[in-house]
């Protein structure tokens, strides 16, 4: 008879998961962080930042799935996603409740788009990065 219950019982955690203001993407940290995130420095950071540190990538959380700017040209690998550094603008997400939400929106995107522009022509040319063979071949 408990068999009977795991099924329902299982929907209703995830129904008090997703919908919980608890753990709702609701970071605002962009607010705070956005004057180091300067669109026309954007391709300067993006060379150092691959010298630094190699290949990675900026993700801005803007709604239920991150956006992924300067990649919509390109078929994403799992050895893109999964296996490169992403790091996250978090412009409140899907919550939505940033101050100054769509101006951050727009800033967190036109950055990440003109550096992930630049480190893709650096990461398909990297002998030191595994998935530059996928990149090399998927972009058209």
């Amino acid at each position: 008879m408990a068999n009977n219950y795991q099924g329902p019982m299982k929907i209703v955690i995830l129904f008090i998961f997703l919908f919980s203001p608890s753990v709702f993407a609701d970071d605002c940290s962009f607010e705070h962080l956005r004057n180091d995130f300067i669109t026309e420095s954007a391709e300067i950071d993006a060379k150092q930042s691959f010298e630094t540190k190699g290949v990675s990538f900026i993700a801005v959380a803007n709604g239920l799935g991150p956006a992924r700017p300067g990649f919509e040209h390109i078929q994403m690998t799992a050895c893109i996603i999964l296996k490169t550094r992403w790091d996250v603008l978090w412009v409140g997400a899907d919550s939505g409740n940033c101050s100054a939400q769509i101006e951050l929106e727009k800033q967190a995107i036109a950055y990440s788009r003109i550096f992930n522009e630049e480190m893709l022509e650096l990461a398909k040319h990297s002998k030191n990065y595994n998935c530059a063979n996928d990149l090399q071949n998927l972009l058209y």
